[in-house]
């Protein structure tokens, strides 16, 4: 039987009239099998009735690019002698290929981006591989950006009470304001708590310390028994080690976003440690030739825009030689 409640969900869908929970619903459903039937069959009955009606083609050409639009489909480009003629043949079956489109981009988004569980929540995940970096507008409005070797994971609950982001790798958060859903994000161990807010949580599985940077608004971040609430301008530290948090106030805290504007920022940090993030910027193997260089240290900052540009300011402020077999970086002491 027909489940008419979604198909009136479907069409609001359409007109863009849902909210991001009702937008998940139709996901949920388009995912059963027993609703493909359903709604070809009423999408076939409406374009029937279309025929009769008097519906002029402005109004049924916006509908068509609306939903277009909304699935995310590629852009029509008409060719300029067969315009016309393509314009009226989409037109006379818009809804009915919309309907079918929107089928097939959501099964496909599901397959690729979904997990279920036992208990029917849906797991949804966003991944910037090594190398790359994304972006993601939560469904409350929340903006995300993605560091290389990233990962963010919600499920269909998100919004629902809280809103709950695992994060694995590093990323920066301009939160929106809902005063009756906590966000936080589950760091490593370390908790984040946003209020409407920006800032940024660095949190990669082979490092020990957890770090959040507080760029407006303000967090919480908890620990097990420890909890700390920071201002802007103040970066929280977590160990997994030691499980302790520490609070600071850097002098340079645009360091901990300058990712995103494409630039590496160094503090006083080892070649073996930047050696860690530029595997995970640019997905190439460092190797040293010295244990030594290991431990120089770098401060500054390089618009990485090229692998070998950052290997050739870095050799030019210390002794250090560096070759490219590849996908691999051979690092030596110059002599």
């Amino acid at each position: 039987m027909m489940d008419n409640t979604k198909i009136l969900l479907l069409d609001r869908f359409m007109r863009g009239e849902t909210s991001p929970e009702e937008e998940q619903q139709l996901l949920a459903w388009f995912r059963e099998v027993d609703s493909q039937e359903d709604i070809l069959t009423f999408y076939r009955q409406r374009w029937h009735e279309s025929a009769t009606k008097e519906i002029s083609e402005e109004v049924q050409l916006r509908m068509f690019n609306q939903i277009r639009d909304r699935i995310n489909t590629d852009k029509i480009v008409l060719q300029k002698n067969d315009r016309k003629q393509n314009r009226r043949r989409l037109l006379r079956w818009g809804q009915y290929a919309a309907a079918v489109i929107l089928c097939v981009v959501v099964g496909i988004t599901s397959h690729l981006y979904t997990r279920q569980s036992m208990a029917e929540v849906k797991e949804y995940m966003v991944e910037a591989e090594k190398g790359q970096r994304a972006s993601v507008t939560l469904p409350d409005g929340t903006k995300v950006w993605l560091n290389s070797h990233t990962q963010i994971i919600y499920n269909s609950n998100y919004g629902v009470e809280d809103r709950v982001v695992d994060l694995r790798g590093e990323a920066y958060f301009e939160v929106a304001k809902d005063k009756e859903h906590r966000f936080i994000v589950k760091a490593g161990g370390l908790d984040v708590e946003a209020l409407g807010t920006t800032f940024n949580v660095k949190a990669y599985k082979e490092d020990d310390g957890v770090v959040a940077t507080l760029f407006s608004g303000s967090i919480r971040a908890t620990a097990g028994k420890h909890s700390t609430v920071l201002s802007p301008a103040q970066q929280v530290a977590f160990s997994r080690k030691s499980e302790i948090l520490v609070v600071d106030s850097p002098e340079n805290i645009a360091y901990a976003s300058m990712w995103r504007d494409n630039e590496l920022a160094f503090k006083g940090e080892t070649l073996n440690e930047i050696a860690i993030r530029l595997n995970r910027l640019y997905n190439v193997q460092i190797e040293f030739k010295s244990e030594k260089i290991k431990q120089y240290r770098f401060s500054g900052v390089i618009k990485n825009n090229s692998l070998d540009n950052v290997f050739e300011i870095i050799s030019l402020t210390s002794p250090i030689m560096y070759e490219s077999l590849g996908d691999t970086i051979l690092l030596s002491e110059r002599k």
